[in-house]
């Protein structure tokens, strides 16, 4: 089934956009943007105005070439905040939300010698967000325990593969504790099953194609296991790794996703209930959409125009419109280019014959 976004619009981000991160910084309702601008070592925070269009950006100094982002209530006081992986500064930048769309200047945590990309979630189950980091030049993940009051314990690693970037927190195993999936520069994704208090298995390697960057987790085909999708530059292509059930993978499985491709997000864009994978194409600055099937498999991609090197993207509705909406980084260009969902309504309660 097509998918239909509008032309993009673009709204400015500083120096040299990365990653991305949505939420509602200031209780409006409206969501709300973060990225981390490479060159001007800060995050820059644009304010939703809830139809679609965004604020001029504010910036917060982080750290030294900041990349990946994360946004979570790390002090459990009911406010958004921003966790920046700063990748030469060797450490993650800590910015408490005031409620109001603004944040506190940020605290540095120390995340080994090279951070790039960042999540949260809880992964001990004591309710308090923590942080996964991964280090490319240690080549290893780092969880940061969170102390539930904007605080965190010293990071604590766990070898994967070689320079690893992407990574993604899910149940892969369904015993209801998070685990991990890491991208390494091998051609491989290290699997990390968590024991519930916050460690983690040894990482347990599976092939994910060839020159593999960023990944996300969902279930694909419906049989309530979770699966993942990897974009492999090396091939123009999507690795879709379908998940047993017990933390182990079938091999990938690859379908075109334009060229060169990077950042990925899921969503059901078209309305079919059925999930979809958006991916950037930095080489030819444009969006792949591949429609999903329910069954695991992918249609072939649509194309959708930005601006100079799209790099990471998230899914919302920016416009409150009940439609997924996407936001991309586009590192040359500085800017991010908005593609709102223009997705007509179904005809229901006609038959053709």
């Amino acid at each position: 089934m097509a998918v239909f976004f509008l032309p993009a619009a673009y709204y400015a981000a500083g120096e040299s956009p990365y990653g991305i991160a949505s939420a509602d910084f200031n209780g409006d309702g409206n969501v709300d943007l973060a990225t981390p601008s490479i060159q001007s070592w800060n995050a820059e925070v644009l304010l939703g105005y809830g139809d679609g269009t965004f604020q001029a950006p504010v910036p917060y100094s982080v750290g030294i070439n900041p990349t990946g982002i994360t946004a979570a209530d790390f002090n459990n006081d009911g406010k958004t905040d921003l966790a920046v992986a700063d990748s030469n500064g060797g450490d993650i930048a800590v910015l408490m939300g005031n409620g109001d769309g603004t944040f506190q200047t940020a605290a540095g945590y120390p995340a080994g010698s090279n951070p790039v990309g960042i999540i949260s979630a809880d992964f001990n189950g004591d309710g308090k967000v923590d942080i996964a980091i991964t280090d490319i030049s240690g080549d290893a993940v780092g969880i940061l325990l969170g102390v539930g009051d904007g605080t965190f314990l010293p990071v604590v690693f766990y070898p994967v593969g070689p320079y690893p970037d992407g990574l993604v927190a899910a149940d892969f195993n369904n015993d209801g504790k998070l685990d991990l999936a890491v991208v390494n520069s091998d051609d491989t994704v290290s699997i990390l099953l968590g024991i519930g208090d916050g460690t983690f298995d040894a990482s347990v390697l599976y092939p994910a194609g060839s020159g593999p960057a960023y990944v996300v987790a969902a279930d694909f085909n419906g049989d309530g296991k979770i699966d993942l999708a990897i974009t492999d530059n090396n091939t123009d292509s999507v690795a879709i790794l379908m998940g047993n059930g017990d933390g182990t993978f079938q091999p990938p499985v690859l379908y075109a996703a334009g060229s060169g491709p990077l950042g990925i997000t899921v969503a059901d864009y078209n309305g079919d209930f059925k999930l979809d994978l958006a991916i950037t194409n930095p080489l030819t600055n444009k969006i792949a959409v591949l429609s999903g099937n329910g069954d695991g498999t992918f249609q072939a991609p649509q194309f959708f125009s930005v601006n100079d090197y799209p790099a990471i993207l998230v899914s919302a509705d920016f416009n409150g419109d009940g439609k997924i909406d996407i936001a991309v980084t586009d590192n040359f260009s500085d800017d991010i280019a908005i593609l709102i969902n223009n997705q007509p309504a179904p005809i229901r309660g006609i038959r053709f014959f």
